[in-house]
């Protein structure tokens, strides 16, 4: 099973720190944050991540089409296709997109037809590129401006309205994973997903920063991981964790707690399958020298 960890378990450390721990790790793939890409000269920033030798199992985010995160459309779909252009210059087959909460302009027959238009819009140029988009739902309680998607099922209908190849959308254990009911209803809806991020969680988390490395909470993980090796998902799965307390840790000292987590919760299979190879092919990056 192919697994990766993202960058925004160790939020505080810059790209190039992140990819030095990353290899010393023996992390196989990253998850980038374009917040950390961003901070350097995004050219630098590419060949950085093509010589490091990581694969990249996504690049988080783009979206906010609604206007609930200060931008207005048409500069939230410009960001967007920056965004892909940056996933197609690192070899990343998916780009998270979190389409926006509804504006106060908004109603809600309105906000639906212009997300299914910009997740139109970028789809048929991030197809051109070889990227995926994952729409990204979240629990109610955890949505924020990030996305009016609050349930898979939410989800699936939008992928189902867009109707475009490529647009799948991210499955999260802490939003939707939380009892063995959950883990029973999934594989009715992996045909939608085309990345899985994963951590732990205790009981009743009061905010989105109460997430825990694998383990550490209650959330069902190996039961989770097991459907995911039975129903024959290849996508990335990815573990992502947002914790104010984590953050506080070397970022090392994460990641070697990560891939001990990681690996125990894992279905068992040849070691070889925790080795990943590189992008077959990786696309020019759009400005480079």
């Amino acid at each position: 099973m192919k697994y990766s960890i993202n960058q925004i378990t160790s939020c505080r450390t810059t790209l190039e720190a992140d990819l030095q721990a990353w290899q010393e790790a023996g992390i196989p793939a990253i998850g980038l944050w374009r917040r950390k890409v961003d901070d350097c000269e995004t050219g630098d920033a590419v060949e950085l991540i093509r010589e490091s030798g990581l694969s990249v199992s996504s690049v988080s985010f783009a979206g906010g089409f609604t206007g609930s995160t200060g931008m207005n459309y048409r500069e939230a779909m410009n960001d967007a296709t920056e965004a892909v252009i940056l996933a197609a210059a690192v070899g990343a087959n998916t780009l998270v997109v979190a389409p926006g909460a509804r504006g106060r302009l908004y109603t809600p027959r309105h906000e639906k037809k212009v997300i299914v238009q910009a997740v139109r819009e970028l789809a048929a140029m991030a197809d051109q590129f070889g990227v995926e988009l994952a729409v990204l739902p979240k629990a109610r309680p955890f949505a924020g401006t990030w996305t009016s998607l609050h349930s898979l099922e939410e989800a699936a209908h939008l992928i189902e309205i867009v109707d475009r190849p490529g647009v799948r959308m991210v499955l999260n254990t802490f939003q939707f994973v939380r009892s063995q009911d959950d883990v029973e209803r999934l594989p009715a809806f992996l045909p939608y997903v085309g990345l899985v991020q994963f951590c732990d969680a205790p009981r009743n988390p009061s905010s989105e920063y109460d997430q825990l490395l694998p383990g550490q909470g209650v959330l069902p993980l190996a039961e989770t991981m097991q459907v995911l090796s039975e129903e024959c998902f290849d996508g990335f799965v990815e573990l992502q964790v947002w914790s104010d307390r984590l953050w506080e840790r070397d970022s090392r000292s994460i990641l070697r707690a990560s891939r001990k987590h990681i690996e125990r919760i894992l279905p068992a299979g040849p070691k070889s399958s925790l080795v990943l190879p590189g992008p077959q092919f990786v696309p020019p990056f759009i400005g480079m020298n």
